[in-house]
């Protein structure tokens, strides 16, 4: 095989616009001359071509369902097991459970409280593998979220955000919990009577860069979505905890990036917790300035020098010293 890839063979379609596309880039290779273009393409050829991706949906779909089967092995549950046929399961269900219609096509056939079980195995790998695609099926799909969030998994997936003795767990544990609840009300109420903000704290405290991240991308999402979290966030402390973690030197840039991002949000869209970012003993305005001399002009980073850019701008505003004074 080349190095430059010519010589792979294209990925398997999944939908009719990858078919499409997997026939023309055959067509591409063997015939330059001809248009490759689907909308070329005549009727009779476009029929064949829906008759064989509904032969590959059907297979699609059994495959599917001999997987989820094989997840409802005891093998699961028990360990000292050999669960290499469960981890291929959920390695094949992988593959197709973030597109939304076999999503959906899981849910029918009765895979989601599989999934749940799977995060009770003794094995961490059929755990972050059953997280992960929870997190796949439910992300931006309004029908799974709500089919999942009846088998009352927000607080399990915070238990294991919180304690598994596996990282990987816990980081795919938090992305599940993020895809479940994200501009989803009834999972941000499951989310909060979990008191499920302590959890996320902890789990910036911890020191773990991915669970940093997406601890605070979804701290973010949630500030956007919802001011009543406002008062609650600043009473816990979490300017002090953003603030925290920026002080830190041996802090990486990916979660400097969203943990400033996290603190504009929260400054921006919340008076109080911007006069709690000019409180003097903090330094913030030095830290941020430091930050921001450091960073400067650096291409990669240009994301975290816009969100320190746009917080400086806001505590140099005059109405920043009002606010501040009349919190004191």
């Amino acid at each position: 095989m080349s190095d430059d890839g010519r010589g792979q063979t294209p990925r398997q379609p999944r939908n009719l616009q990858g078919l499409l596309n997997f026939c023309t880039e055959i067509t591409a290779r063997e015939d330059t001359t001809q248009p490759t273009s689907i909308q070329h393409l005549d009727p009779e050829r476009r029929r064949f071509l829906e008759e064989a991706l509904n032969s590959l949906t059907v297979n699609v779909a059994k495959q599917l369902a001999e997987s989820v089967k094989s997840l409802c092995c005891e093998a699961v549950t028990m360990g000292g097991e050999d669960v290499t046929e469960q981890e291929e399961a959920i390695a094949m269900i992988e593959e197709h459970a973030d597109d939304m219609n076999y999503a959906i096509d899981l849910y029918k056939m009765g895979a989601f409280p599989v999934f749940v079980r799977c995060l009770d195995s003794p094995h961490s790998s059929l755990r972050v593998g059953a997280a992960g695609l929870i997190g796949d099926v439910c992300q931006n799909n309004l029908q799974c979220q709500q089919s999942m969030i009846t088998l009352n998994v927000v607080p399990q997936l915070l238990h294991m955000v919180d304690g598994d003795e596996d990282i990987n767990v816990r980081v795919k544990a938090l992305y599940a919990l993020s895809c479940l609840i994200r501009d989803f009300p009834d999972g941000e109420k499951e989310f909060m009577k979990a008191e499920g903000f302590s959890y996320l704290m902890r789990a910036m405290q911890s020191g773990v860069e991915k669970l940093v991240v997406k601890s605070a991308f979804l701290l973010s999402r949630l500030i956007q979505g919802n001011d009543s979290y406002k008062a609650e966030l600043l009473s816990m402390g979490y300017v002090e905890q953003l603030f925290t973690i920026l002080s830190n030197e041996e802090t990486d840039n990916i979660s400097r990036e969203h943990c400033t991002a996290a603190l504009l949000s929260l400054a921006s869209s919340y008076p109080p917790a911007l006069a709690e970012c000019m409180r003097p003993e903090l330094h913030l305005n030095h830290l941020l300035t430091t930050r921001l001399k450091e960073i400067k002009a650096k291409q990669e980073l240009q994301e975290e020098e816009g969100y320190i850019s746009e917080l400086l701008k806001l505590m140099e505003r005059p109405e920043a010293d009002g606010e501040e004074n009349s919190c004191r």
